[in-house]
């Protein structure tokens, strides 16, 4: 197997993604986003949100696609997690560096929802997986 070529072709896939996510997120400076002080209106609102959107649905489809190539090359070097999370990072840099406070807000990670809704059911599935043994 050509490792070389599956990591290229990666890292291919990666770099479009992002750069076709920093090209939108900085393309669209037709309208700016609001500064601390004044109330965002719903067209920016709304430009912000589907930007937001962008993001994490390109990142979900890298996610995906790194995923499913490294089981079918059955490259066990480097798991798809930690490509997930440079791959965030790298996303998270760009946003840091390049947006305004607004998309940052949206973007931002909240703990509620984490407890909330996605805590539970890995919970309820790892104790539903979990083996039994005779104790």
């Amino acid at each position: 197997m050509d490792t070389p070529g599956i990591t290229a072709l990666l890292s291919t896939t990666a770099t479009a993604l992002l750069s076709t996510t920093a090209t939108t997120l900085l393309s669209s400076s037709t309208a700016l986003p609001p500064s601390e002080g004044e109330e965002p209106t719903p067209e920016d609102e709304e430009r912000v949100s589907s930007q937001a959107l962008l993001i994490l649905v390109s990142l979900l489809i890298a996610a995906l696609l790194t995923s499913y190539y490294l089981q079918r090359w059955r490259i066990r070097t480097v798991h798809e997690t930690v490509l997930s999370i440079f791959a965030g990072m790298a996303v998270g840099l760009v946003l840091r560096f390049s947006t305004g406070s607004y998309i940052k807000r949206i973007v931002t990670f909240d703990h509620t929802v984490f407890f909330n809704m996605l805590l539970p059911p890995i919970i309820l599935n790892c104790g539903y997986n979990l083996q039994k043994t005779s104790v």
